[in-house]
């Protein structure tokens, strides 16, 4: 993704090494929208690494530097098939970062091996804490500015519109923000991994405290 657009890289350039360097593999889909209880991989690049809080909750902390790039994450270890996605969280970021491409996203995709497919969700920008919901499909980025430097705990939900297929609406807390369109591209009843990840590609910048906390994942 292109840094006049969210300072975010392409998901084929973030996540492409993941598919090697931390052995995510493509399991079969479930064919129902639910919950993926705790059935997640917890992986990261060097020491930094996912934990579980209690039993409803992931936390994903940004990654050190003592690796370049540094990623951490957890993916769901099945799909579901599904027309949206909730949880209640925080995307406890900061603004240090030289750039965007250092970030922290949660969102739900139907490729996690090249990582240019079919996303939903929502991303922070670590470079000004920037929080915001995004499409990706059809090698194509959309996204909308939700709030800025809002570290707090709220229910973050992306539903794809019945009525038109490319449209996801994007809710904080039950409140309507806005709805994103990406023409060409389904996000309606397609089989996704839950995936919550920080990137660090730049070491000049403390990231100290700043994480994603994931509880009561589930999907529509």
């Amino acid at each position: 993704m292109l840094k006049q657009r969210v300072c975010r890289m392409p998901a084929a350039r973030r996540l492409a090494p993941l598919a090697s360097v931390l052995a995510v593999f493509a399991l079969p889909a479930a064919s129902h929208a639910g919950s993926f209880g705790t059935s997640f991989s917890l992986w990261g690049s060097a020491n930094e690494k996912p934990w579980w809080i209690n039993s409803s909750g992931i936390g994903v902390p940004v990654g050190g530097t003592e690796v370049n790039p540094n990623y951490v994450g957890a993916q769901s270890t099945f799909s579901i098939n599904l027309t949206g996605m909730q949880f209640y969280g925080a995307f406890k970021g900061g603004s240090t970062a030289p750039n965007g491409s250092n970030e922290m996203s949660v969102f739900v995709t139907d490729d996690v091996v090249h990582w240019t497919g079919h996303e939903m969700g929502f991303t922070k920008t670590l470079s000004d804490n920037s929080l915001k919901g995004y499409l990706q499909g059809g090698g194509k980025f959309v996204y909308r500015v939700i709030a800025n430097g809002d570290n707090g705990y709220h229910t973050f939900k992306a539903q794809c519109e019945s009525g038109n297929h490319s449209a996801v609406d994007f809710y904080v807390d039950g409140v309507y923000k806005f709805t994103l369109t990406n023409p060409g591209s389904s996000y309606w009843a397609y089989n996704a991994y839950w995936v919550g990840t920080t990137h660090r590609l730049s070491n000049t910048w403390s990231s100290s405290g700043e994480q994603i906390e994931m509880y009561n994942m589930v999907t529509f």
